[in-house]
């Protein structure tokens, strides 16, 4: 009797794992991710180029970079990705939601470059949703692909959202996606009017490289697995930013402290040692900059430690300056910026 039992026994669990086998390998081949990228800009002529500098138009590079996307990201299983635009073709920000909508997308990734205004910022950013679930979301690829850039050595500004006046996203591709349900980020790889950063784009592969990175961020957001090349992301783990009960404004203020001393000169190298203390409670310290005349002109933004609220470094004072008033600036993430006390250096 009881070796009837333990054969029943034996024969249902058999059953049983033969049926848990054949559910896990079943969800697996129906697990289908559908990416859609949206290479930024587009068009004939003059219309819609985008950032235009240094010998680059944006609507040429970001159409590279999604193909070299696409490409490594076809290489993972059970993900389908599509292109808004396979030419050089203008298509409407609401027009590539709907396209995005029409194959159920999963995510949208819209490539862009950057410029600014005064030239004089460089680095990549990504911008996302500031509503619910869809900032989550956007926040959490955008970590993932932070650190894939930073791997280029490009500087990174963070991951940020922006309010319109009307109280929705800013961004119209992100504001025409999250209408129809899609979570979408624009991916700001980095900056065409800056020599930082135009120095990286002029290696050799670089923009086949950047396109690599957003794949491989994709394919660890939606822990993607490839048989063709052996890469598994299947166990890749991240921590999921808390989603927002309401809407994340943009921090719309300088920072609250940006305080200076010094604390050596050396006449003989005719160099300052600085120490700068800065604060920003509504968003990261990311550049700073300094001046050595009172602010009448300022260096190249430099890189701030976001580890430390209080740093030093060295000011040159050139040479035939016989009084140096020293002025520093610090930036935020979404580029405002506070300036400090002045400091009078005697040089002579």
């Amino acid at each position: 009797m009881r070796k009837k039992l333990f054969s029943v026994c034996i024969l249902i669990a058999i059953i049983f794992c033969s049926l848990f086998s054949y559910n896990v390998t079943s969800y697996a081949a129906k697990d289908n991710v559908v990416i859609v990228i949206d290479p930024g800009h587009g068009g004939t002529g003059d219309r819609n180029l985008g950032a235009v500098y240094n010998g680059f138009t944006e609507k040429d590079l970001t159409y590279k970079v999604a193909v070299a996307m696409k490409d490594e990201l076809e290489k993972y299983d059970n993900v389908t990705v599509y292109l808004t635009r396979s030419a050089d073709t203008f298509l409407s920000l609401e027009d590539r939601a709907k396209f995005a909508k029409s194959v159920n997308a999963d995510f949208c990734y819209s490539i862009h470059f950057n410029a600014s205004a005064e030239h004089d910022f460089y680095g990549s950013e990504v911008w996302t949703s500031c509503t619910g679930k869809y900032y989550q979301q956007g926040y959490d690829f955008g970590i993932i692909e932070s650190d894939e850039l930073a791997s280029l050595g490009l500087y990174q500004k963070g991951v940020k959202s922006k309010v319109g006046k009307t109280g929705d996203d800013y961004y119209g591709i992100i504001r025409h996606c999250v209408a129809r349900s899609i979570p979408c980020d624009i991916i700001e790889h980095c900056y065409l009017d800056h020599i930082v950063d135009v120095q990286k784009i002029n290696e050799t592969d670089f923009l086949q490289k950047l396109g690599v990175c957003d794949a491989t961020a994709v394919a660890k957001y939606f822990k993607l697995k490839s048989s063709k090349t052996g890469t598994d992301y299947s166990t890749f783990s991240y921590v999921s930013v808390k989603k927002p009960s309401g809407k994340v404004h943009q921090d719309s203020s300088e920072p609250e402290i940006c305080d200076i001393k010094t604390l050596a000169y050396d006449p003989e190298s005719r160099n300052v040692l600085v120490e700068m203390t800065a604060k920003d409670s509504g968003s990261p310290i990311i550049y700073f900059s300094y001046s050595y005349d009172g602010g009448a002109t300022f260096s190249p933004l430099q890189m701030w430690n976001r580890e430390e609220k209080t740093q030093s470094f060295n000011i040159k004072i050139p040479n035939g300056v016989s009084n140096a008033n020293i002025v520093c600036r610090a930036y935020n993430n979404f580029e405002l910026y506070k300036q400090s006390n002045e400091v009078n250096i005697e040089t002579r």
